[in-house]
């Protein structure tokens, strides 16, 4: 099991946070497979309650499905109500495709072009409340995705700009860096702080041209209840996290898919190539359960 480190990295035009926390990362057995169990030295801790969530998130779920979205129709028909695109022309960054589909006639394409000024092509919802959710969607990667060495957010949820006005980094988000699949999980060790301390999880190979399942049944942290988090990916457990998981601002976050790359954002100052490829990512049968 490979031990890894979390670092605070700006998610915005903020400077590089200068505390570094440790985590480990210990093999914990859940339904067969081998999930990721964290510990955070330096960590603001919350009272432990019991969670809402199922024994795993391989397990049935009883809860209230409170959303749904299969990308049928015309985009502006899809069901989450913001769409947003830097950079890339609103026709052409969110579609809807036929092939590939999961389930339906259709599945949700989102294109960012190597262009120098496109980075992000996402669809969001508005937030749902806190409480404990399971959020289940698939998305596919092509063939001819372009691996890179920095991350490619492609599922995230979202929180408001910090105590000083600035923006900073989700306080979960599923992204792509080369090979892999990583998750990300942030708080904050003081409300007033503004350099979020970062939990990461290397989930595994990305195996590209196929469709992966996933399912994050999350119970958000307040100030008097420690959250908890478990991350499936094609029915088997990758992540079984406990503690806090976002900024406990007065809004929960907000859940968005698509495509976001942050270090192409022009705002930054940084320079890609450009002319690399497209990068697309598809998106289908996207359901939210309210297991409260």
């Amino acid at each position: 099991m490979k031990i890894t480190r979390s670092t605070a990295a700006p998610h915005g035009n903020r400077r590089r946070p200068s505390r570094r926390t440790r985590l480990i990362c210990t093999a914990v057995l859940v339904a067969g497979a081998t999930a990721l169990t964290p510990v955070a030295f330096g960590a603001a801790s919350t009272p432990a309650a019991p969670s809402a969530l199922p024994s795993s998130c391989t397990a049935s779920a009883n809860g209230r499905a409170v959303f749904n979205d299969g990308f049928e129709g015309s985009a502006e028909n899809f069901n989450f109500v913001k769409h947003r695109y830097d950079g890339a022309e609103a026709g052409s960054s969110i579609t809807a495709a036929t092939s590939p589909a999961l389930a339906g006639k259709q599945s949700g394409r989102f294109t960012v072009p190597g262009d120098g000024k496109s980075w992000r092509a996402e669809v969001a919802n508005d937030a749902m409340g806190y409480g404990a959710y399971r959020f289940s969607f698939a998305n596919y990667l092509p063939a001819d995705w372009e691996r890179t060495n920095f991350d490619t957010i492609v599922a995230q949820w979202h929180g408001k700009p910090l105590s000083d006005g600035s923006n900073t980094n989700p306080p979960i988000a599923l992204s792509v860096r080369n090979s892999e699949w990583l998750l990300s999980v942030f708080h904050l060790e003081n409300p007033t702080d503004t350099e979020p301390v970062r939990r990461e999880y290397r989930l595994g190979t990305v195996s590209l041209g196929k469709w992966n399942n996933w399912t994050f049944d999350i119970d958000w942290s307040t100030a008097d209840h420690a959250g908890a988090l478990r991350v499936c990916r094609d029915g088997r457990q990758l992540v079984n996290d406990s503690g806090e998981n976002n900024f406990h601002q007065p809004k929960e976050p907000y859940f968005k898919v698509g495509i976001y790359r942050p270090s192409w954002n022009p705002a930054k100052g940084r320079d890609f190539p450009i002319g690399v490829s497209v990068a697309t990512v598809h998106i289908d049968s996207v359901t939210v359960t309210d297991l409260d």
